[in-house]
């Protein structure tokens, strides 16, 4: 009778600590220039291609350097464009925007976009946050700019994604600038 009781507080115990174990193991995450820092909840997958961006009534070819993994029925990204060299931040930032949202099918005016406060970023363009909901997707990201460079940090989730908000404050609370 002994050993039956041993048997199931192992068992308790057992199932306990595996209920300890975090969902998202968050790392340090950062790009060979070493300017951004990102804590993500995965290893990410890494990523380059160039992509085109279209401002204004001209078509932009941009650099960009991606990172991204998943956990927990989320999608995590953190994206490191480089200026092309007839194109200001705003304009990137916008365009890359635009880029992002389209995808989703929605208006621009159907995602909702604020000023985003971060330590160390270019004061233009502002830093912002945009958040965008479908009927089967919902997305935050945050934009911004430094020393040339143009960020996106991205977290992506489906429509009943309750815990997105507060997934994606964590994430974006781990993004660090020198």
């Amino acid at each position: 009778m002994k050993n039956i009781w041993q048997i199931a507080a192992l068992s308790v115990l057992a199932t306990g600590l595996a209920g300890c174990t975090p969902a998202l193991n968050w790392r340090e995450v950062r790009f060979e220039d070493g300017i951004v820092t990102a804590l993500m909840p995965c290893k990410p997958d890494a990523g380059q291609r160039d992509v085109t961006l279209k401002s204004g009534d001209r078509n932009v070819v941009a650099s960009l350097q991606m990172r991204g993994c998943e956990a927990s029925d989320f999608q995590f990204t953190l994206g490191q464009m480089t200026l092309p060299a007839d194109m200001t931040p705003v304009e990137a930032m916008a365009a890359w925007r635009l880029a992002s949202i389209a995808p989703l099918n929605i208006s621009p005016t159907e995602a909702s976009a604020q000023a985003w406060a971060l330590r160390g970023a270019d004061a233009a363009p502002v830093a912002a946050r945009t958040k965008a909901m479908t009927p089967s997707h919902r997305v935050q990201w945050v934009w911004f700019a430094r020393d040339g460079k143009v960020y996106q940090a991205g977290v992506y989730g489906n429509a009943q994604a309750s815990k997105l908000d507060a997934v994606a404050d964590e994430y974006f609370a781990g993004i660090k600038l020198p």
